[in-house]
């Protein structure tokens, strides 16, 4: 995340993360993994410049989440001027039974407000 604003006042953010299915040929049944069962944490820090608070949307694999909905990755709380951030997200994704083998493709968006 890259945050060029300046010294605006608070200058915060929150970064958000979603995930679509996972399907292999045209999907339906036995080729979707949903994305109830598409798991994510951010992880902590890996690097970052400028000021402000960094508050990671779930720091341990403990605290992941499911992206079936819009969740927070990240977010930063306080502090002005420009700054940056990089995170190493991880995904575990639960494959359900009787699943057909294939090249399953879906779309994971990172978004910031």
């Amino acid at each position: 995340m890259t945050d060029f604003r300046g010294p605006l006042n608070p200058n915060t953010w929150v970064a958000t993360v979603t995930s679509t299915s996972f399907v292999t040929g045209a999907g339906g049944l036995n080729r979707t993994v949903p994305n109830s069962l598409v798991s994510y944490w951010s992880g902590p820090v890996v690097k970052s410049t400028g000021g402000g608070t960094l508050v990671p949307g779930q720091l341990t694999a403990a605290q992941a989440v499911a992206l079936n909905v819009s969740r927070t990755a990240f977010r930063k709380t306080g502090g002005n001027g420009n700054n940056t951030v990089s995170w190493r997200p991880t995904l575990r994704i639960n494959l359900p039974t009787g699943l057909v083998a294939g090249t399953y493709t879906g779309t994971v968006t990172h978004s910031v407000a």
